[in-house]
């Protein structure tokens, strides 16, 4: 080969070279750029979904902290859509219970403006009697006490105490160049199989939680009978139903074997309830049992038994059965309503699925649930879903 010829194909090889090192940069650089892309996309949505919050909670709320992790982000064309995971700690600034407005609606149906709770029972009901004299009997004053102290059981625990919620956030924005136009975004909440407008689950204004406080006083006073029972079962617990609740759950996000729904199956109490292939997806009920069993139920062999109820319909781990159970064979469970149901009751979406209700401050309601894995989530007020307590 002459030495004209070398020198030519090493050039054409040095030009190669130059070629391929500018073309893998220019690569490298538009991989760099699309990276940087995303964690500012996330930054920014993550920064408006945490106003957003406060914006919102903190008339009822101290908002201590708000933690948000962006767990999906796809952008195609000028649009991006993603999936946010968030963690809020906050707490009440009521300084007392009835400070809240539903409890001021329901103490304003019976005329007082503060109620006193520790009180001996007899002082409690002859105050009620005489805030109302010729208006309410002592029977009926009874149930205003038993109403009141049931209610003030569970709020005096979220008084003063910072408590942490949980959200699953689908979220939408367009693009303009590489920048989010903020007025575009749209946030989504799970709910369970689906997503909803955010907007449900953004509290009420104080006037609408004091009148449904004062409905529920009042439903109270016109429904038949006089005292009523503890409980629809007498030694149901419904807190430690709640805490049980709250123990063996989670906020999964990775899915369960058979890619249906998300679990976390080493959060579950499987030393006392093993976990067993057949719960995959298909745990609701198991779960609720579990709780309301933790929460003072019995066991009824092969009535409502785990895996030994067959013959009833699973009662233990099937949502219809379980309901006929409580429902209709044993009347523990009691319909009731989006605003007063609480902690310790369940919720029925028919024929599918069933959680355990674990939170109402009057101002937010929670939930925790298997199928999917759930943790202190908040709902909103769904028309289709059925609300059981059991305690009247």
């Amino acid at each position: 080969m002459s030495t004209v010829r070398k020198s030519l194909v090493r050039h054409i090889v040095w030009l190669l070279v130059v070629a391929v090192i500018i073309y893998g940069v220019g690569i490298k650089s538009n991989v760099v750029k699309a990276v940087d892309n995303d964690l500012k996309y996330q930054g920014e949505i993550a920064n408006f979904i945490k106003q957003w919050i406060v914006n919102n909670w903190s008339y009822y709320y101290h908002v201590n902290n708000v933690d948000i992790e962006i767990i999906d982000l796809k952008k195609s064309g000028d649009k991006i859509e993603g999936i946010a995971k968030v963690c809020v700690v906050k707490v009440l600034k009521a300084q007392k219970v009835s400070e809240l407005p539903y409890i001021k609606g329901m103490l304003k149906k019976v005329n007082m403006s503060d109620y006193d709770d520790q009180l001996q029972k007899e002082h409690k009901i002859n105050k009620v009697v005489n805030a109302n004299s010729g208006v309410l009997t002592k029977e009926k004053a009874q149930r205003v006490v038993k109403v009141l102290d049931d209610k003030y059981a569970e709020l005096k625990g979220y008084i003063g105490v910072p408590d942490e919620s949980y959200m699953i956030l689908k979220f939408e924005a367009e693009l303009r160049g590489n920048n989010i136009e903020e007025n575009t975004i749209k946030l989504y909440a799970e709910q369970m199989n689906t997503f909803v407008p955010a907007e449900e689950l953004i509290p009420k204004s104080p006037a609408e939680y004091e009148n449904a406080g004062y409905k529920e006083m009042e439903s109270k006073l016109i429904e038949e009978g006089t005292f009523a029972v503890a409980a629809l079962y007498p030694y149901y617990d419904r807190l430690k139903a709640r805490d049980y609740a709250n123990t063996w759950t989670s906020n999964a996000t990775t899915y369960c074997p058979h890619n249906i729904a998300l679990q976390d199956i080493t959060k579950w109490n499987n030393a006392k309830w093993p976990y067993y292939d057949c719960f995959c997806h298909n745990d609701c009920a198991d779960y609720v049992s579990q709780a309301l069993n933790a929460g003072g139920i019995p066991i009824d062999p092969g009535k409502w038994e785990r895996l030994k109820d067959s013959n009833n319909n699973w009662a233990w781990t099937y949502v219809p059965g379980l309901k006929n159970y409580m429902l209709n064979q044993k009347g523990y469970w009691k319909i009731s309503t989006w605003e007063s149901a609480a902690a310790g009751g369940v919720i029925v979406i028919p024929d599918s699925h069933v959680m355990m209700i674990v939170k109402n401050d009057t101002v937010e309601r929670l939930f925790s649930a298997h199928t999917n894995d759930r943790l202190k989530y908040p709902y909103g007020k769904n028309t289709t879903w059925e609300y059981y307590v059991l305690w009247e």
